[in-house]
């Protein structure tokens, strides 16, 4: 499944490979409403549509930040009639954060988790019973910051790794008769800082954006398919 995808693209793949991977980045980029912009901060800078945890002071030239903003609309009708919007997004939540625990990106943090809550966190059975409440923690390094009943913001706080600051935030919206599942990830650290953060990397960005995708994808197949 995917995760095969981002290891196989991890290591020198021949050319054949190579072009199945680049396709299906792109088929994905087809199917999903997405844009990036990566620059120095300042109060002109692209509205967070999600993300609403980051301090104000923390908009100015003295800080450089990438932010990507990912969505997926369908018909109220191609979903359960007899599950609320509300419950449909917890689901779609609990899914994709177990499915992300499966992929190489998780996997990295596990390696570096050795507390019962950092561990506990990966469990699939553990993230299939959360609520996302506020202070819960998801697969080692994504703590609940705030929680509404359309939105989950995750704080994204590595081990050892404190020059720069992370949100991921997964949401939802109704517009007429069809509802927007969103992704929205905001990466920022000090200009004068010399070290990439994760998303500066043209590789981990590239697996990124097919991670990313890929769960908004196939986290509204997979609503989509949940029995009335």
């Amino acid at each position: 499944m995917l995760f095969r995808i981002l290891v196989t693209a991890s290591a020198v793949v021949s050319g054949g490979s190579a072009v199945y991977l680049y396709l299906f980045h792109q088929r994905l980029a087809s199917r999903i409403e997405h844009h990036t912009h990566r620059g120095t901060l300042s109060s002109q800078s692209p509205r967070l549509l999600l993300v609403n945890s980051v301090p104000e002071h923390d908009f100015t030239k003295e800080h450089f930040a990438l932010h990507d903003h990912s969505s997926k609309q369908l018909s109220r009708d191609a979903l359960p009639k007899n599950i609320s919007p509300d419950q449909l997004f917890t689901r779609l939540v609990r899914r994709n954060m177990t499915a992300f625990s499966r992929l190489p990106q998780a996997w990295m943090i596990r390696l570096v988790s050795t507390t019962p809550e950092e561990l506990q966190s990966f469990k699939a059975s553990h993230l299939g019973s959360l609520n996302f409440d506020k202070g819960d923690l998801v697969c080692g390094a994504y703590r609940v910051v705030d929680r509404s009943e359309n939105k989950v913001e995750f704080e994204i706080k590595m081990k050892n790794v404190d020059f720069f600051h992370g949100r991921l935030a997964l949401g939802y919206r109704e517009i007429g008769d069809h509802i927007v599942f969103s992704s929205e990830t905001f990466m920022w650290r000090r200009t004068e800082e010399r070290r990439p953060m994760p998303l500066e990397k043209p590789l981990l960005q590239w697996m990124h954006e097919t991670a990313s995708w890929w769960l908004l994808e196939s986290g509204v197949k997979y609503l989509m398919e949940l029995e009335s």
